[in-house]
C-alpha cells in the first residue's frame, strides 16, 4: 500500500503540462507587455483584475493572462489593485 501512494504521488507531481505557468498577470505598459512581479488578483471571483501603481495612481491598467494580452485575469474587485512601486 505505501509503494502504490509514493507511486501515485510521483505520478501526479509529472501530471502538468509544461507549458502551463503560472503567471503572476501582464499589463501592457508603453506599447509592451509587462509581467507582473506579484499576484494582486486574489479575490476569488470574475470580475476583472485591474491595478494602479502607487507612484502613478491616475492610471488604471487591466491584468492579463498571458503576454499576447487576450485573455483578462479574473479576480478583480469594484476598486483596482493598488501595487507598490
Amino acid at each position: 500500500m505505501p509503494v502504490m501512494a509514493i507511486a501515485m504521488a510521483v505520478g501526479l507531481a509529472f501530471s502538468t503540462k509544461a507549458n502551463e505557468q503560472q503567471s503572476n498577470g501582464w499589463i501592457e505598459q508603453n506599447d509592451t507587455a509587462v509581467q507582473l512581479s506579484q499576484d494582486p488578483c486574489n479575490s476569488q471571483t470574475s470580475e476583472p483584475c485591474q491595478v494602479r501603481f502607487s507612484d502613478d495612481l491616475s492610471t488604471v491598467y487591466p491584468v492579463f493572462m498571458d503576454e499576447e494580452l487576450t485573455e483578462e485575469k479574473e479576480g478583480g474587485t469594484q476598486i483596482p489593485y493598488i501595487i507598490e512601486r
